[in-house]
């Protein structure tokens, strides 16, 4: 049986690759990151789809020192060409986080890299894109020493998907998605308000499937960020990208 590494964030996304990654008849080994001012939900998501799944258990590795650009505004940034980067921007993240998969793939004997990427994300992100991870594959060939024995790739199954595509496939797949977590916020429901909230949403009405999360009261879709809107909070705001 092959044996596949899923990076898991507890989004829709992420849910979807693990349940595809099951499917395919792998053994699947779920891998997070768990990097600076992480929603802790995003961490409850995680455990309860892994329980569900019946997968092996969740291998977390810690990099407080990983940011986004967002978190080091008020430090000011050295480099001014950052301003214009979009929310929730980590420089290099998936560089990263798939170089430290292919460091336990090596190690472990696995082949495959499976991440939940969909087709909107490289609309912002250039590390989410199908040519990113094609040139990354040529970097494994490259620099793991046992590659020609033991190979790893990378797999991305949602390249190219709308977010109606993704909960299509997820609903066919059985996904639990009422255990996944997209909120930007740290809190009992989702907000209903940032980004990935609305997106999940729209996504949900586009198929005319019932929404299996309420939000807080109040809350409408289309309104400002609350980064934009709260001036401070208790709660962490990083968005999942692996989030993807």
């Amino acid at each position: 049986m092959d044996r596949a590494i899923v990076l898991l964030s507890g989004g829709i996304d992420s849910a979807v690759t693990l349940w595809w990654a099951k499917a395919q008849g792998w053994d699947a080994q779920p891998l997070t990151f768990d990097y600076f001012g992480r929603p802790k939900r995003e961490h409850t998501a995680i455990e309860a789809l892994v329980k569900r799944a019946g997968v092996r258990a969740i291998r977390t590795v810690s990099l407080p020192f990983l940011k986004e650009v967002d978190d080091l505004r008020s430090g000011g940034l050295a480099n001014p060409a950052l301003e214009a980067s979009p929310e929730g921007y980590i420089p290099a993240r998936n560089l990263i986080f798939y170089s430290l998969a292919a460091y336990f793939a090596e190690l472990d004997g696995t082949k495959y890299l499976v991440g939940g990427h969909n087709g909107i994300d490289p609309e912002s992100f250039p590390d989410a894109s199908p040519k990113f991870f094609d040139h990354l594959n040529q970097v494994f060939r490259l620099s793991l020493w046992s590659f020609e024995k033991s190979p790893v790739q990378v797999l991305v199954p949602l390249s190219g998907k709308s977010k109606e595509d993704v909960l299509r496939m997820g609903r066919d797949l059985g996904v639990p998605l009422e255990l996944t977590w997209s909120c930007y916020w740290d809190r009992d429901v989702p907000c209903g308000t940032c980004v990935s909230c609305r997106e999940r949403r729209h996504a949900f009405r586009a198929l005319g499937l019932r929404y299996p999360l309420r939000y807080e009261g109040g809350a409408t879709p289309g309104s400002a960020h609350p980064r934009q809107t709260l001036t401070s909070t208790a709660c962490s705001l990083p968005p999942e990208v692996i989030r993807t």
